[in-house]
């Protein structure tokens, strides 16, 4: 009988004793969670992600946004756009100037195209166009290169010179320039313009003088 309450005992406290290591087990697991969770927690207050921002088009397209001081393309696309650009201040007519002119100041900063509205007033070309009743073009004669490139004034900006010739024609006149135009571009907002590049100064060097 004795022998028996013995082995009871016995197995009663092999009972505690086994459930007791289990909870401190237990105890232990649950401590260590929350150790390694608020480490965890604790990174991600002092390590947070780096936002990135992201601009949309009219489309919808997303593009990520550059910082300013910061070039937002490569020279060879500049270099084209340029181009572009120069060809476009240079194409309107006597009937469609105002929406043509309108087209190419999608190319401008506001400061740089109310400059080149204002110095093609001053040199009485556009008045000539109306009366004469001419078809402006242009086309450059060599590839434009870049002069200059770094950051002015907090932006990231590009001087660039290319050599452009410019027609001017009716049905009784034709007139030729060969021009050197010079052009200062800036990044800025893609809310002013999509390509966040912008020509804030367009300088003409002609040859030869106005229309004649």
């Amino acid at each position: 009988m004795a022998e028996e309450q013995l082995q009871e005992v016995t197995l009663q406290n092999k009972f505690y004793s086994d459930r007791q290591n289990k909870m401190l087990m237990a105890l232990f697991f649950s401590v260590g969670t929350v150790f390694f969770v608020s480490l965890f927690l604790l990174y991600i207050v002092t390590h947070p992600p780096q936002a990135k921002y992201f601009a949309t088009s009219i489309n919808g397209r997303i593009t990520p946004l550059t910082a300013l001081s910061e070039p937002n393309q490569s020279d060879s696309a500049i270099l084209q756009w340029a181009n572009q650009a120069a060809v476009a201040s240079f194409s309107y007519n006597f009937v469609n100037y105002r929406d043509e002119l309108l087209a190419a100041s999608t190319y401008f900063t506001t400061d740089g195209w109310q400059q080149f509205i204002d110095a093609l007033q001053q040199s009485s070309n556009l008045d000539a166009v109306k009366s004469k009743k001419l078809i402006v073009s242009a086309v450059a004669t060599r590839a434009p290169i870049i002069l200059q490139k770094g950051i002015l004034n907090g932006s990231y900006s590009w001087r660039i010179q290319m050599p452009i010739l410019v027609t001017y024609q009716s049905a009784s006149e034709f007139t030729q320039q060969n021009n050197v135009v010079t052009m200062l571009i800036t990044r800025i907002s893609t809310l002013e313009s999509p390509r966040g590049i912008g020509i804030s100064q367009f300088v003409v060097g002609q040859s030869s003088g106005g229309i004649s």
